[in-house]
């Protein structure tokens, strides 16, 4: 049998049938959000990025419309980045490699984001310039230092991008114990077979992805 082929019936082994599966996590109408969210997600714990979800939520009442400039001027009024994570947010949690708080990396992000040629300032403005391959959004965010593919990943697909994957830690886990490969299973390869699957499944591969990450999560 193909790898395809295991794949699909772990998934319907493991996962059941997609309509069940749920929604993913999605904050459509805030980049403020979804900025918030990528970065405490990148080597940390769903509920620490869920508290600081609501941590934004209790200090800005329109969060959950919020675009980046909106976050830019939180953080300013709480004093810049270190100062919102310290005292708003709570969280000084580094990003990973640096000695920098996850705001600061947001507030760079955010930035280079908003200076762009076509500035991209809300989650519309994301998923269009993903549509239209603008690769320039996704080299801005990436060029902050502590940000990797799975930032981007995280970001775009919070956005309602559904056709993005994340092939971190624990997807990949998933499918290198129901292929037989140990942890030979590359990022790349991960992503692939999720598209390919997904696409045999007729499901966002969005949703997928979500679906195995619950599944292996020890908090499920």
């Amino acid at each position: 049998m193909t790898e395809l082929g295991v794949f699909l019936e772990a998934i319907a082994e493991d996962l059941g049938d997609p309509n069940g599966w749920g929604a993913p996590v999605e904050f459509r109408y805030s980049l403020a959000l979804c900025a918030l969210n990528s970065a405490y997600s990148l080597r940390g714990t769903s509920a620490a990025a869920t508290n600081v979800l609501a941590k934004y939520r209790s200090f800005r009442s329109t969060a959950d419309t919020d675009s980046g400039a909106d976050l830019l001027k939180a953080m300013d009024s709480a004093g810049g980045p270190s100062d919102f994570a310290r005292d708003i947010l709570r969280n000084e949690s580094k990003l990973p490699g640096t000695n920098r708080v996850r705001p600061e990396g947001i507030y760079e992000g955010l930035s280079r984001l908003a200076a762009l040629k076509t500035p991209v300032n809300n989650t519309e403005h994301l998923r269009t310039a993903v549509a239209a391959g603008d690769t320039s959004v996704k080299a801005a965010w990436l060029s902050v230092k502590g940000f990797g593919a799975l930032a981007w990943s995280y970001l775009i697909m919070n956005a309602g991008v559904g056709t993005e994957t994340k092939p971190d830690v624990m997807v990949q886990r998933y499918l290198s114990r129901v292929l037989g490969y140990g942890n030979k299973l590359t990022p790349a390869r991960t992503r692939d077979l999720l598209q390919l699957a997904a696409a045999e499944l007729n499901v966002e591969p969005r949703d997928l992805d979500r679906a195995i990450w619950l599944h292996e999560s020890p908090s499920k």
